[in-house]
């Protein structure tokens, strides 16, 4: 057992904080540098502008909460078993480097909890020392960059002898015979044993030859706003990419070509986020809580970096932007302190809208990575200023994602002008109405029959009252009041209700043309303006969705031409609604 005087942080940080660097930040044009001026000339307009409130020991309590629920599960060899799915994949890693966190900052005192990490450590360094035989499931690539990031806390707090066991390991890895993924370009698990052998290199550990090289074979991945791509343009695997490849950047990597492209991307995922805090949805990995832990870690970087640069507005908005995200987070711990992988509530044993992929304590765990990563890299002395979630004003056109985000008047939107016939269809796939409720209606995308691409996406109006686009022969209008649909060419509307969502029902009261849906005291309401003599009706049938089960409810009209709007919807005494015949 180690005793007390080893440990450091009783009093307070006790180690050297990463020191932001500006030189991350890039002098090029951005694609999008029309939005972004509007909005930093804009960005103080905004009235309705809040402060959250948190501040960088947030990240660490939900941390904390999140490891002792899991602590139960490491072994005597330090490994870390779902208890679900009884898998390992890359928990024990993430395990070894929150502890060694939470212990390091002396946010606690937990001896016991400190032998867990220090015990997960030890097995996460002897498994990649082995080499891939040693990982039955599969995920060696995930280990090393945990590692390293645990490997600089333990550090503060961890005997020498210890310490020495683990760098004599950490030497002897041989990446040719330990990654999946070595010497290859096709997706984002390359970016992160790259990223973790870059900080192998900082310590002497192994050379940047490999870096460099793995680095320059995948250049062609990023966008020309700076997302990375991969197959079904995934924004999860996006941000994932550029989370690793940021922490590359403030330790110091120089490439210029990375530099540019993350800065760029750090915007657009800025320029894109929810009111509520979300990334955007679309196809796998989406809906999973560890997207805004990763978002969380850049937004932090890029704060610090313009905070150092003397740019305090830009400073603001990116800390603003971590705090939203960091919000998102916070809505979605479970009573026992975990968190739900995906955005519903039910038990994880039911694995409802998870991937094949999706584990319990593993993404519990790599959430809390990153949000051990973000808390590093947080400076409390950066105030909040409004990022573009709160001001909005903007339309957004991401090819190679078939994405359009526009968001005006604390309404947002998402369309998909070419669906992926897996995930999501060609259409609106998010709706999010600042005082509604996000997972009510559109939320993924579910329920838009439209196979067909829409090649075509003309912008009307751009205003921060109102923003109105043409895709296909709809025409939408955001604004304060929400999204009207105007479909001149069809007879019939869909619309996906989420009606149960793992813990509690949604209230669905239905009259004529008007849905009222409401769920833990925020609510949607979808009306038909036109014609006034339409009528929902329900399926009755439920299907199983990111956020839950969710029902159709459809009209038909007699003649084309149809004219839908979403707005939210205020909670009220409960009133008797006739429904349709």
């Amino acid at each position: 057992m180690l005793k007390r005087s080893i440990l450091c942080g009783w009093l307070g940080w006790c180690g050297v904080l990463a020191h932001a660097d500006d030189t991350i930040l890039s002098q090029t044009t951005h694609p999008l540098d029309p939005q972004i001026q509007r909005f930093m000339a804009h960005q103080q307009s905004t009235s309705s502008f809040q402060p959250t409130g948190l501040t960088r020991s947030n990240y660490l309590a939900i941390v904390y909460h999140q490891v002792r629920a899991l602590q139960q599960h490491v072994r005597s060899d330090g490994d870390l078993i779902d208890p679900v799915d009884k898998k390992n994949q890359f928990a024990p890693p993430c395990y070894a480097h929150s502890v060694a966190t939470l212990v390091a900052s002396g946010y606690t005192k937990d001896l016991g909890l400190l032998e867990s990490g220090m015990k997960a450590m030890d097995f996460s360094v002897q498994s990649l020392q082995k080499g891939s035989k040693a990982f039955k499931d599969g995920h060696p690539d995930f280990y090393i960059y945990p590692v390293m990031l645990a490997f600089e806390q333990f550090e503060k707090c961890v005997p020498s002898e210890r310490l020495e066991q683990w760098r004599i390991m950490l030497r002897k890895i041989d990446p040719k015979t330990t990654y999946a993924t070595y010497g290859k370009q096709h997706n984002n698990w390359s970016f992160v044993h790259t990223a973790g052998e870059y900080l192998r290199s900082l310590r002497g550990f192994t050379n940047q030859t490999y870096v460099a090289h793995l680095l320059a074979i995948q250049r062609f991945h990023m966008t020309s706003e700076g997302l990375y791509l991969e197959h079904g343009a995934p924004f999860a695997y996006d941000a994932f990419s550029r989370y690793f490849l940021t922490g590359m950047l403030q330790r110091g990597y120089q490439d210029d070509f990375y530099r540019d492209a993350c800065w760029k991307g750090a915007w657009t995922s800025l320029l894109v986020q929810s009111p509520f805090g979300e990334m955007p949805t679309g196809y796998r990995s989406a809906q999973h809580v560890w997207n805004e832990a990763e978002l969380a870690t850049v937004y932090e970087i890029y704060a610090a970096a313009y905070a150092k640069a003397g740019k305090k507005a830009e400073a603001g908005a990116f800390k603003r932007g971590a705090h939203l995200a960091l919000a998102s987070i916070s809505q979605w711990i479970r009573p026992d302190g975990s968190g739900y992988i995906v955005k519903n509530r039910f038990p994880v044993e039911v694995r409802h809208g998870y991937e094949a992929y999706s584990v319990h304590a593993n993404y519990n765990l790599l959430a809390c990575s990153m949000l051990c990563a973000a808390w590093l890299y947080a400076d409390d002395s950066i105030a909040e200023m409004p990022a573009p979630a709160d001001v909005g004003g903007a339309i957004l056109k991401i090819p190679a994602f078939n994405m359009v985000v526009a968001h005006a008047g604390g309404t947002y939107l998402q369309y998909m002008t070419c669906g992926n016939k897996i995930y999501n269809p060609t259409g609106i796939i998010r709706v999010h109405l600042r005082d509604g409720h996000p997972q009510l209606g559109y939320s993924d995308g579910r329920f838009n029959d439209s196979s067909l691409c829409t090649n075509q996406v003309e912008v009307l109006q751009e205003t921060f009252e109102q923003i109105v686009f043409k895709a296909g022969d709809e025409t939408l209008t955001i604004n304060r009041e929400g999204v009207t649909i105007d479909s001149p060419s069809t007879n019939q509307v869909a619309f996906p209700m989420l009606v149960f969502n793992g813990r509690e029902k949604t209230d669905v009261q239905i009259t004529n043309n008007i849905v009222n849906l409401m769920l833990e005291g925020k609510g949607v309401q979808v009306e038909i303006l036109r014609p006034s003599a339409a009528c929902w009706k329900r399926s009755g049938e439920t299907v199983k969705h990111h956020n839950g089960d969710i029902e159709r409810v459809t009209a038909t009209t007699e003649q084309k031409g149809v004219t839908v709007v979403i707005r939210a919807l205020r909670p009220s005494p409960r009133t008797s609604l006739t429904p349709c015949p």
